[in-house]
């Protein structure tokens, strides 16, 4: 997991999601390939299980595009993961190893849980506020979700 934290793949998720967040209109496949440097073939396959989370909304035509399907404060690098991960196997713990049982499955499951919680911390909002005050993207007009 820690590698695909820092792989390729995820660093143009979330570049994209930034460059959606913050633009104004829906952003087309073509115009983030562009920006990112990257074929928009790689890039659409992984916008498309974003939008079938519900992270994105997903527009055809000549005005369509990708654009937030929710508030940048409701999604988080937990989501993004959960949802580029969603479908493959993942292996489910047994062992008949008392060892592993009672010390090596609970820490590893203790490490996983705080892995979460710290990504689930990440949200898109604080990417695209430091992003604008870094002069990177534009300002969006959002507002701050108060919603429960």
């Amino acid at each position: 997991m820690l590698d695909f934290l820092q792989s390729r793949r995820m660093r143009l998720l979330w570049t994209a999601l930034i460059h959606i967040g913050a633009a104004a209109r829906p952003v087309s496949g073509k115009e983030l390939s562009g920006k990112l440097d990257c074929s928009r073939r790689y890039l659409e396959s992984d916008l498309q299980r974003l939008a079938q989370h519900g992270l994105l909304e997903s527009r055809r035509g000549a005005h369509g595009g990708y654009s937030l399907a929710r508030s940048p404060y409701r999604i988080n690098l937990l989501d993004v993961l959960n949802a580029l991960q969603d479908g493959q196997d993942h292996e489910h713990p047994t062992s008949s190893c008392p060892l592993q049982q009672r010390i090596v499955l609970p820490q590893l499951k203790q490490a996983g849980d705080m892995l979460a919680a710290s990504l689930a911390d990440i949200r898109l909002a604080d990417a695209l506020v430091r992003a604008a005050d870094a002069g990177l993207v534009p300002a969006s007009g959002r507002t701050a979700d108060f919603s429960i």
